[in-house]
């Protein structure tokens, strides 16, 4: 759902509760949450503001490379010769995670300069402004989450980024790249969308896959070749060319 953290509480009867901030207009999020697990059950606490937003004075920047550092707004650019500036507001991650870091490390490898990019699944659009700012790519952006369009704006804004849009139309272009941070049992499911709308030799990058869980993704992807992949802390990012 694209929540920054999850409490995790066991309780009587194998009960488990799970805690979340989902933004302030949580309302889309909730009903397609309730659609696929119609089993759950769902209230509601308010929180001082000042409470939920404590995790921002444990932030800290995260380095993709050498040369390249993920910022959280509010804190201090180190030096480096790309800085991408993120602002996750209540819903999105700082882009810490380890599959976003792996997703970042190929596409930087794999991408070419100045191409059409979609970031299926873009939660704060970060790779896709990344992508804009350090090769010149011209970005399309698209995830589910009802927050992903107004961070996205918010985080183009941060960094004077004019030439990635959101689109919800994605399926009718097609791409000289493709970015999918998702789940693995999504991308298993959209594979035949990803690969249609990715231009014959382009490239496509997947993230968001245990280790174990990377070759039956992979399997899905049956008009690609796998040209690179990154793993880190159990996590596997895989690099294809569509060949056919």
């Amino acid at each position: 759902m694209g929540v920054v953290a999850i409490e995790e509480i066991h309780g009587e009867n194998d009960t488990v509760t799970l805690r979340t901030s989902m933004g302030e207009h949580p309302t889309d999020d909730i009903a397609l949450l309730v659609h696929q697990y119609p089993f759950v059950s769902i209230s509601f606490v308010d929180i001082a503001r000042t409470v939920a937003d404590t995790w921002r004075a444990h932030a800290e920047p995260t380095w993709v490379t050498e040369d390249v550092v993920f910022v959280p707004t509010w804190l201090p650019a180190p030096p480096a010769l790309h800085q991408i500036f993120i602002e996750p507001l209540d819903t999105f991650g700082l882009g810490n995670h380890p599959t976003t870091v792996a997703a970042m490390q190929l596409a930087l490898q794999h991408v070419v300069p100045a191409t059409h990019v979609l970031d299926l699944g873009s939660g704060s659009g970060i790779l896709g402004i990344a992508l804009s700012k350090i090769l010149g790519c011209r970005g399309s952006a698209f995830d589910i989450a009802s927050g992903a369009r107004n961070v996205l704006k918010e985080n183009c804004k941060s960094n004077h980024v004019e030439n990635v849009a959101w689109n919800d139309s994605y399926e009718a272009e097609t791409y000289d790249a493709v970015i999918a941070n998702i789940l693995a049992p999504v991308l298993r499911e959209l594979a035949g969308v990803i690969q249609d709308v990715t231009q014959t030799n382009g490239v496509i990058i997947l993230s968001g896959m245990r280790d174990d869980q990377v070759q039956d993704v992979v399997a899905c992807f049956d008009s690609c070749v796998e040209v690179g992949k990154v793993s880190i802390d159990g996590w596997t990012a895989v690099a294809l060319q569509k060949v056919n």
